[in-house]
């Protein structure tokens, strides 16, 4: 009888050590504009350089306010932030880890700074898309804003 509690006692605190192990989770943040952000293939141009190829939905979104969800992950090592990234999995979340490719990210350049958050945003501003395969990022939200 005492053999068996010690068993118990040891699965119990190994399946507790077991449970600990797993990566955070984080609600999923995909909406349509994400949906199309992450259909974004590559093609090469006259040049024979690889630049960004945007579906025709998103580019009909081109220079138009859009609202994002996202997890913040910063540029810069400040507690306020004007520019940073924009991501569907938060900045602890392996982008490497499950199905598909690397999360989509858009770069975000604010009106005004906004402390960091590892929580869930809302961001609102315009659309850019960066069709040139320079070394910059390929989508941005300019002129943005944070949604309560």
């Amino acid at each position: 009888m005492i053999i068996t509690k010690k068993w118990l006692l040891l699965i119990f605190l190994l399946s507790g050590y077991a449970g600990m192990a797993q990566p955070p989770a984080h609600i999923p943040l995909m909406n349509d504009t994400w949906k199309l952000i992450a259909q974004r293939t590559y093609k090469k141009n006259a040049e024979f350089k690889m630049v960004p190829a945007f579906p025709a939905r998103l580019e009909a979104l081109q220079n138009k306010a859009v609202e994002l969800p996202g997890y913040m992950i910063p540029i810069n090592a400040d507690l306020n932030h004007r520019e940073f990234m924009l991501a569907v999995v938060p900045m602890d979340q392996c982008p490497y880890c499950g199905q598909g490719d690397i999360p989509s990210m858009v770069e975000v350049k604010m009106m005004r700074e906004v402390g960091y958050t590892d929580k869930p945003v809302r961001i609102r501003g315009k659309l850019m898309l960066n069709k040139t395969g320079d070394y910059r990022s390929e989508v941005f939200l300019l002129q943005a804003e944070q949604v309560k």
